[in-house]
Parts: C-alpha cells; sequence; structure tokens
C-alpha cells in the first residue's frame, strides 16, 4: 500500500548508505532534502560541507583520539559521521572551518601509519583558533605535551605546539591581526 508519504519515508537518514569513505556530507544532504520535502522554504546549508582538500590520520586507537583531540584541544566531533567496519572506525572532527578526518592505522590498505608504529612524525597539522592565549592554557591544564612554548612570531602570528598521545604534532595559532 502506497500513500502521500512513501517519498518522505525514503528520505530517512538512518536508511541513507553512507560513502567509502565515510562523508559528513551525506548524513547533511539527507537531512537538507528531508527538510525540503517537508518545509518547501528551508534553504540548504553547508553546515557539514566538507572542504577540498582535508587531511587523514591514521591512530592505533582512533576513539582515544576522538577523545583526546575533543578534550585536549577542543575539537568537534562530527558524531553524525563515524562510521564503523570491523571493529576500526573513521571520524570527522572539526574545528573552525576546517574538518580531520582520522582512521585505524592501516598499512595494508592505505599505507598510512600512527606515528607509534614509525617512530616519527610525518606531518605537522597546522590549526587557527581563536584566542591562542585560552586555547594554550586549556591545553596545558588538560596535559598536552606542549613541544613549543607559546610565542609571537617574526611572520605576524602568535603560536604554540603540541605532540599529541599517538606522536601526531600540531602547531595552533593566531594571526597577530586578530588579537
Amino acid at each position: 500500500m502506497s500513500d502521500d508519504l512513501d517519498p518522505l519515508r525514503r528520505l530517512r537518514p538512518d536508511r541513507v548508505e553512507p560513502d567509502d569513505p565515510a562523508d559528513p556530507a551525506v548524513l547533511s544532504r539527507a537531512k537538507e532534502q528531508l527538510m525540503s520535502a517537508i518545509d518547501h522554504d528551508h534553504a540548504p546549508s553547508d553546515v557539514l560541507a566538507t572542504p577540498d582538500i582535508y587531511p587523514r590520520l591514521a591512530y592505533r586507537d582512533e576513539l582515544a583520539a576522538v577523545e583526546y583531540l575533543t578534550r585536549v584541544f577542543q575539537f568537534t566531533e562530527i558524531r553524525e559521521a563515524r562510521a564503523e567496519h570491523d571493529g576500526k572506525y573513521l571520524c570527522w572532527l572539526r574545528v573552525g572551518t576546517g574538518v580531520l578526518m582520522l582512521g585505524h592505522a592501516n598499512a595494508e590498505v592505505h599505507f598510512i601509519h600512527s606515528p607509534l608504529d614509525v617512530g616519527l612524525t610525518t606531518v605537522m597539522m597546522n590549526v587557527y583558533v581563536h584566542d591562542i592565549d585560552a586555547h594554550y592554557a586549556h591545553a596545558v591544564a588538560e596535559g598536552a605535551d606542549i613541544t613549543m612554548e607559546l610565542d609571537d612570531a617574526f611572520f605576524g602570528e602568535r603560536r604554540y605546539e603540541a605532540t599529541d598521545h599517538e606522536g601526531h604534532r600540531w602547531h595552533f595559532g593566531e594571526r597577530l591581526s586578530d588579537v
């Protein structure tokens, strides 16, 4: 039996199959379709828009990484985009206008490693934040491994650096013109 609600039933976000790899924009698009079907005046938003380039970092324990990065560095997990497959996770974090994808260290398929596996850091993530002094104080209070103290750089940025629990290096800064 069919009725007028069949198109809406097909748009349910819990029935949307995610892209591979998981993409936070999938749920956002499904939500926008559903909201448009309910309210024709609802304008699509890009709240979960994925930037044209974003990093994927490898961790041995990706859920511990989400906990650490949200607690210590105040990232926000896009929880509805988390995907699990065979006990391994892809997780998406947002900071400002940036998106970070993190997943299990997967040397067999993607040839990516946690710094714990290779014994060194291979990338430094640069992140702009608002109120670098407060961000630094919070990170220190949460036990961050500070590898470069807070200071003003000659190129017009107030910044500090820290290493996360698996060895990824993070450079946090605020443009002096924004301070």
